[in-house]
């Protein structure tokens, strides 16, 4: 906190005298004869600058800084101590020496803004006409960011020259000869109402602000006392292995700190001047109340009399009150106009305007009145003594305030961002080569201090990359970072690269709904989905390339070299380990019921009473074809993904899976990818054509049965004979093993079941994460697997030869005798197989007659 003199450079930071120890003025950069000339013309004479450089070091002088810090404390307490201390016939020292402070103060801000240009920062005229034009109007980016560039060139004033004008006008409501009167009826005129008695004392919070004039003299101290060598010398390290404790101060820390102590001004400010205001007022009723009765028994008289009952009231309004002078007006009833109080009261003249509480009230039209005055000197004095305290506490107050928001701000903001730029600087020489974790001292611990925590981050956002993009990936980004050419020089995009790939899609089934009862457990929900299928998945050589939200899409890159002649083993059987990966994944996550329902008792209750029985189920397309490989976005964000028709065809696929109710359809271009095994258990449930050009597409699907049983319950049940081991019961699940047809037992903790996380591996929340490892023994796998052959077990060679002489009718034209047979499959599966229900429903459609334009598919 520092007096009214200014102790902030132009801009309101601390103030260099070195800056100003010499005489002559800066030299002025070169420039060509015609301007240097016009500039030596327009420039002020180098005395003027000399003046202005002996006023600066003036203001800023410890002799100075003293005085004005004297008058400040006098403007604080002055008034508060001569109505407490002092008689009023003191009152016109007071007055002399309240106008001294208040034209001290001026003569300071005069001063500042001569000599200081910045103090009083006028307006960019220059650029407020190139702002208010029509053509930068048009051209304007956005209406914010213009009004922002307008308010900057219309500013006026830097922040600490608002604060000293403001300051000094607060003193103006203590100078009467401002506000000059003409005798003291106009005084008892201005204050004859309630109102304008509470609203003067009112604008004695106004002093408040002249309390900031004292964060200077802080400010002041501070730049004194921080002030740095300029060549101070930072050590790379310290001696202990970690950062140098002192490095050199930096711009942002002194901007960093100019702006925290002008935010505890504004702030402490704010506070003072707005919480008195709204505070509620202390009412006197006694005074109000006895003076109304008193009136109104007046007023009856002329109607009435009652001479007596006027005569008691008064009585009680003198004895019960402080009233030292009471007047009627207007009354034609004989009465005396000025009533008589006691003579050891004090009159109006001993008392100061402060002392004294003018009341009114009067009837319609105030023919008739009555003025009471009030002595409240007593009050008056006890407000000054609560003034005088109130500023001593905000003075403690608020240097306390600026001591420790800025002593803070530099131990945990300042001071670690002087570190955090030191490490930024050897960061960016190799940013993914060193763990630079290592180069903090463990031995200080200081563990969530910034600059500890930003090291830390950083290796976290290496390693972040090193997993979003892999190796290339983080390669690549390195190499981007180490690019110094240019201020912008990645160059992530380019041309992407044509690959083949089996494409597949899955959906999560009523995931609107499931979101509405979870809400935030939601995100639990689709990543532990994500779990049981990115480990299957990636186990069957896929890649996940994309979450997005309730859906998946993954990818199986095929060699197409020897596609045409090959075998399913030239592909590695990349189509058996798509299909098997989707009708694996649908398996364990009806194993695992209870692992992707464990959720609170709320959203469980909601979910279930929403969706009564509610199974988590998950349809999937699959579809083969070409697609161009590479960077999609721009330089603000880039996925790693695919474009082509085909990666669409697989959305689509899962899509039309609810319309013929099986939980995986196929394209005709898969389906030949497949091993005979894989075929063995798909059908073939449609033909279509999309488009006009397109190629008639065959539509397939893999019967899949989860309701024969997958959940551990059941499993447990089968397999009780199974030895537990005492106090901690398990389950055991099979899982085939990755040496041979034998499965395996892969124990889960029932911890998973109760809703317990402690056990087990937990990701974040997740839960015990169930491990699931299959078999790469392709294509045995699709007869050694139990769980995939129960789960195709319900279709079985009856429904499979009726289905297949039906679609053979089917697409022959023969309606009618497909209908027979599709009639007797949905008998056979209780009326349960989806497919059986959607092609007789479509044939119902056109009165189970093919068109006549049918060539055994669906044209669009």
């Amino acid at each position: 906190m520092a007096p009214s003199s200014s102790t902030s450079n132009d801009d309101g930071r601390p103030y260099d005298e070195s800056a100003h120890d010499a005489v002559d003025p800066p030299p002025r950069p070169s420039l060509d004869e015609t301007v240097r000339e016009e500039a030596s013309q327009e420039a002020p004479p180098p005395s003027l600058d000399v003046a202005k450089t002996i006023v600066n070091r003036g203001v800023d002088s410890n002799a100075t800084i003293t005085f004005m810090s004297v008058v400040t404390i006098y403007a604080l307490y002055g008034d508060d101590v001569r109505i407490l201390a002092f008689d009023p016939g003191a009152d016109r020292t007071f007055l002399a020496l309240s106008s001294l402070a208040f034209a001290f103060f001026l003569v300071e801000i005069c001063l500042l803004c001569w000599c200081r240009d910045r103090y009083l920062q006028r307006p960019d005229v220059d650029a407020l006409r190139e702002l208010l034009t029509a053509e930068r109007w048009r051209g304007r980016t956005s209406a914010p960011s213009w009004l922002k560039r307008l308010a900057k060139a219309a500013q006026a004033g830097s922040f600490y020259f608002w604060l000293d004008l403001i300051s000094t006008l607060s003193m103006a409501i203590e100078m009467p000869w401002l506000f000059a009167s003409d005798d003291g009826d106009a005084l008892f005129a201005g204050k004859a109402s309630v109102a304008g008695a509470k609203a003067a004392n009112k604008l004695k919070v106004i002093r408040m602000v002249r309390l900031v004039r004292l964060a200077k003299l802080y400010k002041y101290f501070s730049a004194k006392q921080g002030a740095k060598p300029a060549g101070t010398a930072v050590a790379k390290n310290h001696p202990g292995g970690g950062l140098n404790l002192a490095p050199p101060e930096s711009h942002v820390g002194a901007e960093m700190s100019d702006r925290t102590t002008k935010k505890v001004i504004v702030g402490i400010l704010i506070m003072l001047l707005g919480i008195p205001l709204l505070q509620a007022d202390e009412v006197d009723y006694l005074n109000e109340y006895s003076m109304k009765t008193a009136f109104e028994h007046r007023v009856a008289i002329a109607d009435f009399g009652g001479v007596e009952q006027f005569e008691f009231s008064e009585a009680l309004l003198i004895d019960r009150t402080d009233c030292i002078d009471i007047t009627y007006s207007g009354f034609n009833d004989g009465l005396p106009h000025d009533a008589i109080v006691p003579s050891d009261r004090s009159t109006i003249a001993d008392l100061r305007v402060e002392e004294l509480d003018v009341f009114t009230i009067g009837d319609a039209g105030f023919v008739r009145s009555m003025t009471v005055v009030f002595d409240a000197s007593e009050r008056t004095r006890e407000e000054a003594l609560l003034g005088i305290l109130l500023t001593s506490f905000v003075i403690v107050l608020l240097g306390m305030g600026m001591v420790s928001f800025t002593k803070d701000v530099r131990n945990l903001v300042i001071v670690p961002i002087e570190h955090m730029i030191q490490l930024v600087r050897e960061i960016s020489e190799n940013p993914l080569g060193n763990d630079l974790s290592l180069k903090v001292d463990d031995k200080r611990k200081d563990d969530g201090m910034e600059t500890t925590l930003l090291i830390r981050t950083i290796s976290k956002i290496a390693g972040l990359m090193r997993v979003g993009f892999g190796e290339a990936g983080a390669d690549i980004i390195g190499k981007n970072l180490n690019i110094r050419v240019g201020t912008d020089t990645m160059n992530l995009l380019g041309n992407g690269r044509k690959i083949h790939s089996i494409f597949g899609f899955c959906d999560v089934r009523q995931f609107t709904d499931t979101t509405e009862c979870l809400q935030e457990e939601v995100m639990l929900f689709v990543n532990r989905i994500a779990h049981i299928l990115h480990s299957i998945v990636v186990q069957c050589d896929g890649a996940a390339n994309k979450n997005i939200g309730d859906a998946f899409l993954l990818t199986w890159k095929v060699n197409t070299d020897k596609l045409a002649t090959g075998t399913c083993e030239d592909h590695n059987y990349s189509g058996d380990k798509a299909l098997y990966s989707f009708v694996k994944t649908m398996i364990e996550m009806s194993r695992n019921e209870d692992f992707l329902c464990n959720f609170s008792p709320r959203a469980l209750s909601e979910l279930y009473e929403r969706m009564p029985g509610y199974k988590c189920r998950i349809g999937c397309g699959l579809h083969f074809g070409w697609a161009i490989e590479g960077a999609i976005g721009s330089s603000k964000k880039i996925d790693a993904s695919y474009i082509s028709p085909h990666v669409n065809m697989s959305e689509t696929l899962e899509g039309a899976t609810k319309e013929y109710g099986t939980s995986i359809l196929m394209s005709e271009p898969f389906y030949r990818l497949l091993s005979p095994e894989a075929v063995a258990g798909c059908r073939k449930v449609d033909a279509v054509k999309r488009r006009e050009n397109d190629p008639v597409t065959g539509l397939y699907t893999y019967d899949v049965d989860l309701s024969v049983g997958f959940s551990r319950a059941n499993e447990e049940k089968e397999k009780s004979r199974r030895s537990q081991l005492p106090h901690h019961r398990k389950t055991t699940f099979s899982l085939v093993s990755t040496d041979g047809p034998r499965p395996s037992k892969f124990v889960v903790d029932s911890s998973v079941r109760s809703g317990n996380n402690s056990g087990g591996t937990n990701a974040e929340g997740l839960g015990d994460l169930p491990a699931i490892r299959i078999s790469n023994d392709f294509p045995n796998v699709w007869m050694s697997d139990r769980d995939v052959v129960r789960a195709r077990s319900h279709f079985g060679g009856r429904q499979r030869e009726l289905w297949t002489l039906g679609m053979a009718a089917f697409e022959a034209g023969k309606w009618d005798v497909a209908r027979a047979h599709f009639d007797e499959v949905l008998k056979e599966s209780e009326g349960k197989d989806g497919p059986s229900r959607y092609l007789l429903g479509r044939m119902n459609e056109h009165n189970y007659q093919a068109p006549a334009s049918w060539r055994g598919y669906w044209e669009p």
